[in-house]
């Protein structure tokens, strides 16, 4: 006869123990299995290429040589485009006042070389002399105005040091005053100048002696002076330089008061607006890319952003990476640059010369 008995009852705490010991690494294998997929898929896993993103940038040089004056930009400065930056000095003051003493002299010559007449010549003569004085006005307007610009250069100069305390109050005022009366002098000039030339054409239009110049030896010699001076101005002008483009200043290699030879570079201009994306696909290909292939662009901020794109254009030949491009421990990586413009971005900002990862999409 059998028995019968009755099972005998698990406590909890046991039930508890043999779920903790059998079934929970079980479940906890496969959560960590499963969430390890999914970062590895969306985390981790290798793109098809980096890139980084590219801005227009524009390098500002000197068209001449001479020296840089009246230029106060700084690193991080926005500027735009045609904004002037400052001047380049091409002659030296002292050759120009030795080529402008020369025509002096030249017209002095003119002057005593010439005959006394009388009658009907007077007014040729009072032509010449009202010709004269203007040529001799002007050479002095030019001096006066060189010594303008020095001045004014100065002025910024020693304006900047004592705004940082680094110049006596007194420096500041005298490097003002002389500014200011040099202003006076050059304002001076060049109403006389206009006020001698509009005598010159009044002269010529009472006497007709406007119809003559070419044939008057006295006259053509001074007009030749003239020319000769208008010429020596305007080669010794200050060159204006502008900016290039809108954007911010990202370095500056020369600055006012420094010698530049022509092409020299002076300051670098950023844009802070992304053109294109650059990637380098490495060797081996493991997809073979080509233009119009879809891609899709990850940047590598909180959330791992991203949009879609197409490849645009493929580089000729392989080229060297960016040293930031390269995998740590790299020191020389090659790969084919491509170029993928970017468009709908949505709400995603990017940076230029920010790193991001480029997944090839075949279709």
């Amino acid at each position: 006869m059998s028995r019968s008995y009755e099972p005998i009852p698990i406590p909890l705490k046991q039930w508890i123990r043999e779920l903790r010991v059998r079934v929970l690494p079980f479940l906890v294998f496969i959560g960590v299995g499963v969430v390890v997929a999914f970062l590895w898929t969306d985390k981790v896993a290798s793109p098809g290429m980096m890139g980084v993103v590219v801005a227009d940038s524009s390098s500002v040089s000197s068209p001449d040589h001479g020296i840089l004056i009246n230029f106060h930009t700084e690193p991080f400065d926005v500027v735009q485009e045609g904004q002037l930056l400052g001047q380049i000095k091409r002659q030296d003051s002292l050759l120009l006042n030795a080529q402008l003493n020369l025509i002096r002299s030249e017209i002095e010559l003119i002057q005593q070389n010439r005959e006394p007449v009388t009658g009907e010549q007077r007014a040729r003569m009072d032509l010449e002399d009202l010709k004269i004085e203007e040529i001799n006005t002007r050479i002095s307007l030019a001096r006066t105005e060189l010594e303008q610009r020095q001045a004014e250069a100065d002025y910024h100069r020693i304006a900047e040091l004592w705004g940082r305390d680094l110049v006596a109050e007194q420096e500041y005022e005298m490097a003002r005053t002389t500014l200011d009366l040099l202003n006076v002098q050059v304002q001076e000039y060049r109403g006389l100048v206009e006020y001698l030339s509009e005598r010159i054409v009044e002269l010529e239009e009472f006497t007709g002696y406007h119809t003559r110049a070419d044939r008057d030896p006295v006259l053509a010699a001074i007009k030749v002076q003239e020319q000769r001076m208008e010429m020596l101005l305007a080669e010794s002008a200050p060159i204006p330089v502008y900016a290039s483009m809108s954007g911010v200043i990202s370095f500056v290699s020369l600055k006012s008061g420094e010698y530049a030879r022509a092409g020299d570079q002076i300051l670098h201009i950023e844009s802070r607006e992304p053109s294109y994306i650059v990637g380098y696909l490495r060797q081996p290909f493991s997809i073979e890319p080509e233009a119009g292939m879809a891609v899709q662009v990850r940047t590598r901020k909180p959330g791992r952003a991203f949009f879609d794109s197409r490849i645009e254009q493929l580089g000729g030949h392989v080229q060297v990476m960016d040293g930031q491009l390269q995998r740590p421990g790299a020191t020389f990586e090659s790969g084919l640059p491509v170029k993928v413009p970017i468009t709908d971005t949505g709400d995603i900002q990017l940076t230029p010369g920010e790193i991001v990862d480029i997944v090839l999409r075949p279709e």
